[in-house]
């Protein structure tokens, strides 16, 4: 049985007059592991009027936790969800079938899932196929307007954003619990990889991986890390190992946290 928090409900309560104006909003959440991330943006105005985090309280579900909050008494003019994930596979636009979206993933992960779904990433004339996440239906019903996507998918655009036709362009998300790497090789992309990573060690790890596999040399290139509510301790770790580490800043004058933020500049 799920618990009901008021100190909780409180301090993630959306203002009113914000949900008065749901439809002229734009509203972001990013479902981490253990955590949700939510955020309202105004695009006439560039600004986030409101936002909030919270860790997902021990036994509560995404879905229930969402549901308890007020965030559903508004339309929104937009919804975006995103979500992590490291069931994804990565498939030419030439070549993808949407009826063969779990046999991309079995072919990738070596393993079959119940459902799935997927996003064209047009700057790369790519699909991404996914897993879909339990509480996918659920979400669906509370905000049938919704989009939703892993987090992997806006980091291909704003890997693209960012590449400025620079010959490799790596760029990496460190969660909590997750690490996501875009890579581009002369505008085109040639890596999106997720992987369980709870220790600056594990992180490291997988982008060394990748690096090797990719044939590039960390003592010699730039890193662009988004840092999702991980902390420095992966980045410190990986300063001393790649020439130049660049922590992304989204967009500085908008508070909010950095994974919100993509929404801001991607979604």
């Amino acid at each position: 049985m799920s618990v009901f928090d008021p100190e909780l409900a409180a301090r993630m309560k959306m203002p009113k007059e914000l949900l008065d104006r749901a439809s002229e909003l734009h509203f972001a959440i990013h479902i981490g592991l253990n955590s949700v991330h939510a955020a309202l943006y105004d695009f006439g105005q560039s600004e986030c009027p409101w936002h909030v985090h919270s860790e997902l309280p021990p036994g509560i579900s995404a879905y229930t936790f969402i549901y308890q909050r007020n965030w559903l008494e508004g339309v929104f003019r937009r919804c975006t969800i995103t979500f992590d994930t490291d069931v994804h596979a990565l498939v030419p636009q030439s070549f993808f079938d949407a009826e063969a979206c779990q046999d991309y993933i079995r072919m990738q992960h070596g393993m079959s899932v119940e459902a799935s779904g997927f996003i064209e990433l047009p700057e790369s004339e790519s699909v991404i196929c996914y897993e879909l996440p339990e509480w996918h239906a659920g979400i669906i019903r509370l905000f049938p307007n919704a989009r939703i996507m892993p987090l992997g998918a806006l980091l291909v655009r704003l890997a693209f954003s960012k590449s400025r036709n620079s010959e490799t362009s790596l760029l990496a998300a460190i969660s909590s619990a997750s690490a996501t790497f875009v890579c581009l090789k002369k505008n085109a992309l040639v890596l999106l990889a997720t992987h369980e990573a709870r220790s600056a060690e594990d992180v490291l790890y997988h982008l060394s991986n990748a690096a090797m596999r990719l044939q590039i040399d960390l003592a010699a290139a730039t890193v662009e890390v988004l840092n999702a509510d991980s902390g420095n301790e992966g980045i410190q770790l990986m300063k001393q190992y790649v020439r130049e580490v660049n922590v992304l800043e989204v967009n500085p004058q908008m508070p909010s946290f950095p994974v919100t933020q993509l929404h801001y500049l991607c979604a």
